[in-house]
């Protein structure tokens, strides 16, 4: 089943811009985590901020999800 199959355009739309933002803090993360022994006191409260972040779109994803396959019941 696709991830955004039976959501409504407006759900379509987050779960792709949650994706496309997951992609960029993923790339941010790889950065920090390459640098881990030199970062500044910023860097590491920017690499946790991104941590943080991470964390809610990946629920919120595994949440659309659910939505998605709760409507593909209903249809």
């Amino acid at each position: 089943m696709e991830d955004a199959e039976y959501l409504s355009p407006e759900d379509k739309k987050k779960m792709e811009s949650l994706k496309s933002e997951l992609a960029t803090l993923k790339k941010e993360h790889k950065n920090f985590a390459g640098r881990k022994g030199g970062l500044s006191v910023e860097e590491k409260e920017a690499w946790r901020v991104n941590s943080q972040r991470t964390n809610q779109i990946y629920i919120e994803i595994k949440d659309l999800r659910h939505k998605n396959i709760l409507e593909a019941g209903r249809g």
